[in-house]
């Protein structure tokens, strides 16, 4: 590379001509930009700007990885060993650069960032479902209630209990009943945006947490799941669908309680009410009365 700010290649041996998939006379005397370093990694990293800095700064880049473009358009990562030469006054001429294909070596290590990515998400969700588990629940509550609390908010949960889903077992069976679980599931996170989220919370029953959302909102939320429940036919395409119907007990923080295992237990007394009152139902910790339909 000559003098300063020029990416110009001055020469490429064969085994580089044979790599990019260019000719010596097609790459001498050009600009990597845009040949063989594309204007930006797959990331988003500004690679021309990386060339410049290297040009004004080869001392910050003696060695260096970055993505590389080849003719066909294919992306591969090269690790770069760079030597400046200089002219008797200390004057960059030119940079001796030499390079190693470290693609497969980074597709590995990306493809373990994401395996390790998906683990941790998995710890936290529920096999069945998709939706969160309890493990999630108590860590992610702790944290809300210390947020709430220091923002003066509140935010409400619902317990949500299917009725009668044991005559749903016993007439179909196991892998049905869990089928059925996966299509409530569904049906209540179709009815949540964030920052609400659900959780998978004992065979038939489920949590919701409404952040931000005080006892009338959240009774209201409840009434939309439950019509929402009531109205679907669950086991559709097994030819013989089922219709179902839910119970919900709702708690409110910091209304019902401050901190979490008084509010799980209030929202669980609120449930246990509904079904000592007949089911089918909405109540919010408190109150005697079930919320209506």
């Amino acid at each position: 590379m000559p003098p300063p700010l020029d990416a110009r290649v001055i020469f490429l041996n064969d085994y580089g001509q044979s790599f990019f998939g260019y000719t010596s006379d097609e790459l001498v005397g050009h600009s990597v930009l845009g040949l063989i370093v594309p204007d930006a990694e797959s990331s988003g990293r500004d690679l021309n700007a990386m060339i410049h800095d290297l040009l004004r700064h080869p001392e910050r880049y003696l060695s260096n990885e970055n993505e590389n473009v080849r003719r066909d358009g294919d992306r591969v990562w090269i690790t770069w060993r760079n030597t400046p030469i200089v002219d008797a006054e200390g004057r960059l001429v030119e940079i001796l650069s030499t390079g190693i294909d470290t693609t497969e070596r980074k597709r590995a290590e990306d493809a373990l960032r994401l395996s390790e990515k998906r683990f941790r998400e998995l710890a936290l969700l529920d096999n069945l479902t998709g939706l969160y588990n309890t493990r999630y629940l108590y860590q992610a509550l702790d944290a809300l209630i210390a947020a709430s609390a220091a923002e003066g908010t509140a935010f409400s949960v619902l317990f949500v209990d299917l009725d009668h889903f044991k005559r749903v077992v016993d007439s179909r069976g196991h892998l049905n009943g869990s089928r059925a679980i996966q299509e409530v599931a569904a049906t209540i996170r179709g009815c949540l945006a964030a920052p609400a989220w659900a959780v998978a919370y004992a065979g038939d029953e489920f949590v919701v947490v409404l952040p931000g959302v005080p006892r009338l909102g959240a009774v209201e939320k409840a009434r939309e799941i439950r019509a929402r429940i009531t109205e679907m036919a669950y086991l559709a395409g097994t030819g013989q669908p089922v219709r179902l119907a839910a119970s919900f007990g709702v708690a409110t923080y910091p209304d019902d309680a401050r901190d979490l295992e008084s509010l799980l237990a209030m929202g669980d007394q609120a449930l246990f009410a509904v079904k000592r009152s007949g089911r089918d139902g909405i109540i919010a910790a408190g109150a005697r009365d079930p919320a209506g339909t």
